[in-house]
């Protein structure tokens, strides 16, 4: 997905009581991550929130008589608030979220269980192989002490080397 940016509209922070015409609420959306910028009250710099979306909890749209306030609720923090929008809008950026928080919730999932398996696996081949070592240095040890013959090792060597 490209990334997509949404502005609030004016009107709707003034009913708010936000009367800065230099003080948007910007919201930035692409496929990890979402943003929120605003001017700070001071117009000198720019205040900056980035929420990946494996940390969202969820997102809410509270509609108002005129326009609606998102609310984005991240593990750990206090959720941001974001006034200013038209509805349509805040039903087009909660969809856009949710999507993104299922698919990176998933994407978490399982990249979690595909670690987990390749590392179960790993041990596994080298327990195997340990094994394997420690099967043929028992077999050589019997060789050694006379117990066995070199044939019956090379017959027993050869059977666990295909397994």
């Amino acid at each position: 997905m490209k990334e997509q940016t949404f502005k609030s509209s004016y009107f709707l922070r003034v009913l708010s009581g936000d009367f800065n015409p230099f003080t948007p609420n910007v919201i930035t959306i692409d496929d990890n991550h979402i943003e929120y910028r605003r001017r700070n009250w001071y117009l000198i710099s720019v205040d900056t929130e980035n929420l990946h979306f494996q940390n969202i909890t969820g997102i809410s749209v509270d509609k108002h008589l005129f326009g609606s306030t998102l609310k984005i609720k991240s593990a750990g923090n206090d959720p941001i608030l974001v006034n200013g929008f038209w509805k349509k809008k805040a039903n087009i950026i909660k969809q856009l979220c949710s999507k993104n928080i299922s698919a990176n919730t998933q994407k978490g999932t399982n990249e979690a269980m595909a670690d987990a398996i390749s590392k179960a696996v790993g041990n596994a081949q080298a327990n195997s192989k340990s094994n394997l070592a420690s099967e043929l240095r028992e077999l050589k040890g019997l060789v050694d002490e006379g117990l066995i013959t070199q044939e019956e090792f090379n017959v027993r060597k050869k059977k666990i080397m295909n397994n």
